[in-house]
């Protein structure tokens, strides 16, 4: 998979998004680099779901969570069209994540430190061309779920109460101002037991409103 490109800064690692299509991405913020823990075990196991892994006991709805991920992924709306940049609905690897990260080997062994377990995603642009990715990952406990979200130091707007429904739902951008190819971004971020719900809006006619992020996060939230 083609590394995704674009506004790349120094360090620490946060989400953001390239121009075009292309959905979520992880760059850099502005800061001195820190080192990544080096990788201490093995590739994370498989994207698809597998018998053996052990079920977080603090998810309270666990079974659900447990079951095939794509299942629980946002129907695009009407008149939308899906993305070609990947396939929609479908599981995404550990390599493919590490690949949204300007430094694809630390962000590897960063994951697998956090027990990456499995990832799915959806993407689709409406007909003013607003594009739209949505990123479900799923770690091997809670706690790890948690520890990936503050990683990614997302720009919570901070007007904002948490999305209905969720405890830790949020949006937020990193600019008002268009990124270098012209587009303008929000975001949208909820962790809900073990996994993690990434939610990227991008266009270049004007900033996405946030009203518009939250129903979409806010939509995608209600199904996990």
């Amino acid at each position: 998979m083609k590394r995704r490109t674009g506004l790349l800064f120094a360090s620490a690692v946060v989400l953001g998004l390239v121009g075009g299509t292309v959905g979520g991405f992880l760059i850099q913020h502005a800061r001195p680099a820190t080192s990544l823990p080096p990788l201490r075990q093995a590739l994370a196991a498989s994207t698809v779901p597998g018998t053996a892994d052990p079920k977080d006991a603090a998810t309270d709805d666990g079974v659900k969570l447990d079951g095939d991920l794509r299942a629980l992924l946002l129907q695009k709306p009407a008149g939308a069209k899906d993305v070609n940049d990947f396939p929609v609905r479908d599981w995404f690897t550990i390599a493919d994540l590490a690949e949204y990260y300007q430094h694809p080997t630390d962000a590897l062994g960063q994951l697998n430190r956090l027990q990456f377990r499995h990832a799915v995603r959806t993407g689709w642009t409406l007909a003013d061309g607003t594009g739209v990715e949505i990123d479900l990952i799923q770690f091997r406990s809670s706690q790890s779920a948690t520890s990936y979200a503050a990683m990614t130091r997302f720009p919570a707007d901070p007007s904002l109460p948490p999305i209905q429904g969720t405890a830790t739902g949020t949006v937020g951008h990193y600019s008002y101002n268009k990124d270098a190819a012209g587009w303008y971004a929000v975001y949208g971020l909820v962790r809900h037991g073990d996994v993690v719900e990434q939610v990227f809006v991008h266009r270049k006619q004007g900033m996405p409103s946030n009203d518009e992020v939250v129903a979409i996060t806010k939509d995608q939230a209600d199904l996990l």
